[in-house]
């Protein structure tokens, strides 16, 4: 092929890149023991830490006659949630704020229901409410198999219903329990742990269903006061779950599915995180981080807002040169053909050696085909992609057929094998426009445009085609 864009390895890991930037924690003589009883293993066991939905390892030991783990030393430590993982096993998830000497002891048959401590209050409210969790899981479990079994059994009410009081109680026995916790520790890490998982509170006033459907005033009230327990100042919230959990429902559950919507929910969340440098500096990675990677095509506009909004320069953002000429690269790269913009123009030779231009080209709409005869996958889906734009003819459907190969040869062989019913040009320029604006890094590579050339769907695989075409072609 005369030229070739290859994104494989372009897809951006910016995760750790962004985490080395935050603000490093204090030196602090540390001294993490514990217990297991009856834990006899040969492997070393690790000590970590979680950064949302990653993790990392501090250090290794062996573990000591009696399950004996000890791990001390002189170290830069972040507030936030660390973990012991003991192979075949499981994990130990604790806290690290302001104590950084206690032992743990446990054993291996119950490795997080019988959880103590000693030396960190921190610690002794999140094991007590571990414990009180494990154990009210495996009761609800339990009798929710009771109540399968009583339900084929039976189908008395009254006892049905008794059943499932039971449970009921047992699961709102859990957060009590927090609230238990947080009352007699308000100003601890656990309880900023407790508060951030929060739902907000309702107001009665407010029904959950409205005409049968979800009330739209309920999702806006949640989703206005969805972060007011989120401690924003707090960057250990940072080394813990919560945040992306929490972010990830936002966007999921809470924000409309377009690009507005989104758009909104990006500014809201990155206006909260403004209070706190690591805050938004780890705002800004998970951003990148999901809307980048996404194969919703609404988030390529997102992330371009991103970057156009809250990226200025490295120094500005903390992060090194490399990193932000990665995202600046990606931005430009979607920048071009984002829904809704007028597609750029492609004016190239077409069958007859004349100029054909896309902005000239009449039709209601135009379905934009990337493609080149050396292409393995073209080959194969052509004549499908062809069954399917027929299907959308007669509502004004045409094609627009670029190949991205200059060997005319081919080209011309593939038109006459395939019986292309569409207008069909070649890319011969040495300056690589076309490719650079519509950036086809897999091909085919397929875009929907309206009468205007507004495009509507933006590279589209072949798998997406006939969903998208549905979706598109009123």
């Amino acid at each position: 092929m005369k030229k070739s864009t290859n994104t494989s390895t372009f897809y951006l890991i910016f995760a750790l890149l962004f985490l080395l930037s935050t603000k490093e924690g204090n030196a602090v003589n540390y001294n993490f023991q514990f217990q297991i009883k009856d834990l006899n293993i040969p492997e070393k066991c690790v000590l970590g830490y979680y950064a949302g939905n990653l993790t990392y390892a501090i250090d290794s030991v062996n573990v000591k006659k009696g399950g004996n783990i000890s791990f001390k030393g002189e170290r830069n430590l972040v507030n936030g949630m660390y973990f012991l993982m003991i192979p075949k096993v499981g994990f130990i998830d604790f806290i690290v704020y302001k104590d950084y000497q206690f032992q743990v002891k446990t054993d291996v048959a119950n490795l997080n229901k019988n959880l103590s401590v000693k030396g960190s209050k921190e610690n002794a409210a999140y094991f007590a409410y571990q414990n009180f969790w494990e154990t009210t899981r495996a009761e609800i479990d339990q009798k929710t198999e009771m109540l399968k079994l009583l339900r084929k059994a039976t189908n008395d009410p009254t006892v049905l219903q008794e059943s499932q009081q039971k449970i009921y109680e047992l699961r709102q026995s859990i957060p009590a329990k927090a609230y238990e916790l947080m009352e007699a520790n308000t100003t601890s890490f656990f309880c900023m742990l407790m508060e951030a998982n929060d739902l907000p509170i309702v107001p009665s006033t407010i029904p959950v269903q409205l005409n049968n459907a979800t009330n739209p005033i309920y999702v806006q009230y949640v989703k206005d006061h969805y972060w007011d327990n989120f401690d924003f100042n707090e960057s250990g919230l940072l080394q813990t779950k919560i945040f992306d959990t929490k972010a990830t429902f936002f966007f999921e559950r809470l924000s409309e599915p377009s690009v507005e919507g989104y758009i909104q929910s990006v500014d809201i969340l990155a206006e909260k995180s403004r209070v706190n440098p690591d805050m938004m500096r780890n705002t800004l990675r998970w951003f990148v981080t999901v809307f980048e990677n996404t194969k919703h095509k609404i988030s390529q506009n997102v992330f371009v807002h991103v970057f156009d909004t809250y990226f200025s320069s490295p120094e500005e953002n903390g992060i090194d040169k490399a990193t932000f000429s990665r995202i600046a690269q990606k931005a430009n790269y979607f920048r071009p053909t984002l829904l809704g913009n007028i597609a750029p123009e492609i004016t190239l030779l077409n069958e007859k050696d004349k100029p054909q231009s896309l902005h000239g080209f009449q039709a209601e709409y135009t379905m934009l085909y990337f493609f080149s005869p050396l292409c393995d996958k073209c080959r194969r889906v052509t004549p499908q992609v062809v069954e399917l734009f027929k299907q959308y003819e007669a509502k004004g459907l045409k094609g627009f057929a670029v190949c991205t190969d200059d060997k005319k040869e081919y080209w011309k062989t593939y038109i006459k094998e395939n019986n292309l019913p569409w207008t069909c040009v070649i890319d011969t320029e040495a300056d690589l426009t076309v490719e650079t604006q519509y950036a086809p890094n897999s091909l085919p590579n397929i875009f929907i445009l309206d009468k205007d050339k507004k495009i509507l769907g933006t590279r589209i695989e072949f798998e997406e085609l006939e969903s998208a075409l549905k979706t598109l072609i009123k």
